[in-house]
């Protein structure tokens, strides 16, 4: 990746390069691999070619190269509309190939991979039966088991009981029950007491609207979550090397 030798030299050359960051150094891979997924796909050949040797010869390496290599390359095809068979193609062997099943199986849970077909779902996706456009996070409740959110519906219905499914990748999703709704000044105008999930503490639930949810953002409305879907704990929105606490720290 001659691109990315001369993004490295530019970026170790800073005065606050520090070689012991790890994590951060290696979020400038990720974040170059992302550029080139969307810029020029088949220039991740070589990368691929020398993680396949890696995956053999340095096996500490595996899960640093699966989420911050792979999972990053899989969320960046996603966001572009990539037909993630093109970047298959390119594994060249028996240990990218199954190391690009296991990222798959994190940031595409709800699809299994095919060679042939790409992702192919697993369960039909849950009817929506409404829209609702993310406007504000009103002030917190302290101890109120539910956070608040203002909203537009945009069409259709919304109760409790309904819950809000989020779109994390085309499959991938998350649903977060709707415990209370309260209409506003305006007929179309809502304030969602949404559940919080039983890992998330007391310190960081003054921060989970904002990290979930975004102004401006449109978010389905269900009435169920899909057969064999709970409501539990989920990994936070996929981003390039994001973890959950269950999975190794890079």
């Amino acid at each position: 990746m001659p691109s990315f030798a001369e993004h490295w030299r530019a970026y170790t050359a800073q005065p606050g390069y520090d070689p012991l960051h790890v994590g951060l150094n290696v979020i400038e891979l990720s974040s170059h691999v992302e550029g080139l997924v969307r810029s020029n796909p088949d220039a991740l050949g070589p990368l691929f070619a020398v993680m396949e040797r890696l995956y053999i010869a340095e096996p500490e390496l595996r899960d640093l190269m699966t989420i911050d290599v792979l999972e990053a390359v899989t969320g960046a095809a996603d966001e572009q509309g990539i037909d993630l068979r093109r970047l298959a193609r390119l594994l060249p062997g028996p240990e990218t190939r199954a190391a690009w099943r296991e990222a798959l199986a994190w940031t595409h849970p709800e699809c299994h991979w095919d060679d042939v077909r790409g992702l192919v779902p697993d369960r039909p996706p849950p009817v929506s039966v409404g829209r609702i456009r993310v406007t504000a996070f009103p002030p917190l409740t302290p101890d109120f088991p539910a956070f608040p959110i203002d909203g537009e519906l945009l069409d259709g219905a919304i109760r409790p009981g309904h819950f809000l499914w989020k779109r994390l990748s085309s499959c991938s999703h998350v649903g977060r029950e709707i415990v209370a709704v309260e209409q506003l000044t305006s007929p179309v105008r809502f304030r969602l007491m949404l559940a919080y999930y039983e890992s998330e503490g007391p310190d960081e639930r003054r921060f989970i609207a904002e990290s979930w949810y975004e102004p401006g953002e449109l978010v389905e409305i269900i009435e169920a979550l899909p057969s064999g879907e709970e409501v539990h704990d989920h990994d936070a929105p996929i981003a390039s090397g994001n973890t959950s606490a269950s999975r190794p720290a890079i």
